[in-house]
């Protein structure tokens, strides 16, 4: 679906349901989870800027799970890639249940010039099993694995948060 890596990559932002998570690097280039909740000094005129000290460090273990999950989502492949037939609300896709947005590295900083990329992913089709997405830009719909989806957003957000990577069989003989 990408035409990049995770090495590409210096922050991936990502909404769900009225929830946000930003993914960045840190200036040693190994990524985090930025807290949204907290300001940064130094800023003038509304703009967020760091201030000497007030760098952002990951922690190895948390660095390493983020990278592995982004370099999964990087090489994201869509089942099938079909026009839409109908309006795009009939698939969930004007008003989106997430959008990702990647951007790239420009040497030591990141570009938000524009990002590299925007998936919108709209609703679950009737299987349950796939979703509806569309890039930024692409007038064809891409049926993306619903695993794929669930699983960067449970890394972003916490499983309990989140749709399962699979759907939860109703009627199993466990019942």
């Amino acid at each position: 679906m990408f035409d990049f890596g995770e090495p590409d990559l210096a922050q991936v932002e990502i909404l769900y349901q009225g929830q946000s998570a930003t993914l960045m690097r840190d200036p040693g280039g190994q990524w985090f989870q930025h807290q949204s909740g907290h300001q940064h000094t130094g800023a003038a005129d509304g703009e967020t800027a760091l201030a000497p000290g007030d760098v952002h460090v990951a922690e190895p273990g948390r660095a390493a799970e983020i990278a592995r999950q982004l370099a999964v989502t990087a090489r994201m492949l869509a089942d099938r890639r079909v026009e839409p037939e109908q309006d795009l609300k009939a698939y969930g896709l004007l008003d989106p249940q997430a959008m990702i947005a990647f951007y790239g590295r420009d040497g030591d900083r990141t570009d938000y010039a524009r990002p590299l990329d925007v998936l919108y992913v709209g609703d679950l089709l009737p299987s349950d099993y796939t979703y509806y997405a569309m890039r930024e830009g692409d007038d064809e719909l891409s049926l993306i694995p619903r695993y794929q989806i669930a699983l960067l957003l449970a890394l972003a957000f916490g499983e309990d948060r989140v749709p399962t990577p699979l759907p939860v069989l109703q009627g199993s003989a466990q019942d």
